[in-house]
């Protein structure tokens, strides 16, 4: 029986999955219960008590909240971390643990989007998520001539890695409050980032923005395009790519989007997996093993 290092009262440790839990908590940083339950529980009140029973075993901590109706979130204890690395066997800066909370908005739909493209791949095993690195993770890895960092890079293959089928993406994440302007230079920096080989790991890989409304998709797609990235843009709506719908087909290329609004999405996260994604001309200037189920190689909870 695996015991923890401390002395711990009123809370026992249940193995596997207490493990798996620790992981993915270090390796999103900060979670709530809402944005990660379908990983390991049934429903947010079974994980609401599963997690106070980590928050008693010393393994978690929580974070006040501005009120009650605000949700709670959690993050590694320094000694969780430590704990967490040693059990899972992985380096000690695979896992992050916060001692505060500032905004939210992103990290939440980061890890919705990680927590469904998780769920996904439990319905379709021949996908595997190859990586998903946060951008605290990307950020050692910018060169001198790089300007801008993604929010994520998420690569997605198939379960034999001998064989070289996968697909990657570039994650930029919009809470609604980003300028256009910013966007527009945003998208200038990655158009020159195209032509730079491997970036931050990722080969072929293309921009996925995600947004929180059809509105702000025309926006954010009118403006990539704008700064003349849109031939290897899409955007998608955080809401749709939810609860294990993160290969379904909700995603709109850029260029598409910005010449016709009322089209609807037609592509998906995986599509580089089963037939590559032509990239249409760019015109001139016109109007994103370890123990977890993060990992491509893990214990089912």
């Amino acid at each position: 029986m695996i015991l923890l290092p401390w002395r711990v009262s009123g809370a026992r440790l249940q193995m596997p999955r207490d493990l798996q839990i620790a992981y993915t908590v270090g390796r999103m940083a900060v979670v709530t219960i809402a944005d990660a339950y379908p990983i390991w529980y049934g429903s947010p009140h079974t994980a609401r008590s599963g997690f106070g029973r980590l928050v008693r075993l010393g393994l978690l901590r929580s974070f006040p909240r501005p009120d009650t109706l605000a949700p709670a979130w959690y993050s590694l204890t320094p000694q969780g971390l430590e704990w967490t690395a040693e059990q899972a066997g992985c380096d000690e800066r695979e896992l992050r643990a916060v001692a505060g909370i500032r905004r939210m908005h992103l990290p939440s739909m980061r890890n919705q989007l990680w927590t469904s493209t998780v769920l996904a791949c439990r319905q379709l095993p021949s996908i595997r998520i190859r990586r998903f690195q946060p951008e605290w993770e990307l950020r050692p890895l910018k060169r001198d001539d790089m300007r801008v960092v993604p929010d994520a890079v998420v690569t997605l293959g198939g379960p034999d890695k001998t064989v070289q089928r996968e697909c990657s993406w570039l994650l930029e994440l919009d809470a609604g409050t980003e300028r256009t302007s910013v966007w527009q230079a945003k998208a200038r920096e990655y158009v020159e980032l195209r032509g730079a080989g491997r970036v931050y790991g990722a080969g072929a890989w293309r921009l996925l923005a995600v947004v929180p409304t059809a509105r702000r998709a025309l926006t954010v797609a009118v403006a990539i395009t704008a700064g003349g990235a849109g031939a290897f843009s899409y955007v998608g709506v955080i809401g749709k790519l939810v609860t294990g719908q993160a290969f379904a087909r909700v995603l709109w290329p850029c260029l598409e989007l910005a010449k016709a609004p009322a089209v609807a999405p037609s592509v998906s996260l995986i599509d580089g997996l089963d037939k590559p994604i032509s990239e249409a001309d760019q015109r001139a200037r016109s109007i994103v093993d370890r123990v977890a189920p993060l990992e491509t190689e893990s214990i089912s909870p």
